[in-house]
């Protein structure tokens, strides 16, 4: 037994919780801790054993997740998630980046190749060599999935300055890398947003009325009679982005999912069907691809629910109860301030079966 007649597993188990909890008000963190303290002390008082109070309460992350949730606090993994989608998400556009410029630059894309000594083609005529090195970017997004995770957030934002200077500093070719950049900026700022809560419902608005301009724009034009839009057009440049917009406004998911992938969409036949607009269509679809992918990453699957979310994003801990499961069952979280237990209530203090 420690001080305040507590035995030394419980002190342990304060502690843990009390380093959870760093991100939390200071004021807020001892209150939290001191009411777990007291429902343990209260719980030794009627005859349970430390094994049984720390089992029923659950593990300190869970608990201290709990608190986050009851008190309108991001949550401390999500941050962390946030930012290995939005790696995983850059990495896979350096790549497509890397074979649209390796296998499509050298034949239809009008830029000179780099000349040798020799007269002959250089890296821009050699597929195999410009192949290893149009995949270094994709490694640089790449980098923050194996950094440690005290360098990790540094890894991404210096990734992020080193591919925006790639892409201003390579020319025409650069400018195929721009859409990278903009996803590794934003793998870079929105995990750091979510961890201090910023953003909200005015992100969303923001968002969808990005979303929403060229939609507007083209149907200012087309009532103007600048533009001529049939039905098909109408709805696929209007209506679409329109719609995406609005969706993304009220922060559903699957508006942003839509945006990135009609993002995606607009890279890949912006490439195919080069034109005279082919760069201002690859920069929109890029942007549309960022801001999507960042939106989808940081919104919850279900606002307002935020243990549904959880449970959405793979944390089986806080997946809520079914079949009748009390809340404070093995491997669900325990709420920060369990009412203590009596001893005219013994089976209120018994472990969860």
């Amino acid at each position: 037994m420690s001080d305040d007649g507590l035995p030394e597993a419980a002190w342990a188990y304060l502690r843990a919780l009390d380093a959870e909890l760093s991100d939390v008000p200071s004021g807020t963190a001892e209150e939290i801790v001191a009411d777990v303290r007291a429902h343990i002390a209260d719980a030794l008082d009627s005859g349970r054993s430390a094994d049984e109070v720390l089992a029923g309460l659950g593990a300190a992350p869970d608990v201290a997740r709990q608190a986050r949730e009851e008190l309108g606090l991001p949550d401390q993994d999500r941050p962390e998630r946030v930012g290995r989608t939005l790696s995983l998400v850059a990495s896979a556009v350096g790549v497509l980046i890397a074979v649209c410029v390796s296998f499509l630059l050298p034949s239809t894309v009008p830029v000179e190749p780099i000349q040798t000594d020799a007269g002959e083609p250089g890296v821009l005529g050699r597929r195999p060599g410009i192949a290893l090195l149009t995949l270094l970017p994709a490694l640089v997004a790449a980098a923050p999935l194996v950094a440690p995770a005290r360098v990790r957030a540094g890894s991404r934002l210096a990734g992020a300055i080193a591919l925006t200077m790639f892409a201003c500093a390579a020319g025409e070719t650069g400018l195929y890398y721009f859409p990278l950049a903009l996803v590794a900026w934003a793998a870079a700022f929105v995990p750091w947003a979510v961890r201090r809560g910023a953003g909200g419902r005015w992100w969303h608005v923001l968002a969808g009325g990005i979303v929403a301009m060229p939609g507007v724009l083209v149907a200012v034009a087309s009532a103007g009679g600048s533009v001529g839009v049939g039905w098909v057009g109408a709805a696929l440049w209007i209506a679409g982005p329109v719609a995406a917009g609005a969706l993304c406004a009220y922060g559903f998911r699957a508006g942003y999912a839509v945006t990135a992938l009609a993002g995606a969409l607009v890279m890949i036949l912006a490439m195919a069907e080069r034109g005279f607009l082919f760069a201002a269509f690859w920069l929109f679809g890029g942007l549309y691809l960022a801001l999507g992918a960042a939106g989808y990453a940081a919104a919850r699957p279900a606002d307002g629910d935020p243990a549904t979310a959880r449970a959405a994003d793979g944390d089986p801990a806080t997946s809520p109860p079914v079949d009748g499961d009390p809340a404070g069952a093995p491997g669900a979280p325990a709420r920060p301030r369990p009412e203590p237990a009596t001893e005219a209530d013994p089976e209120a203090a018994a472990p969860a079966g």
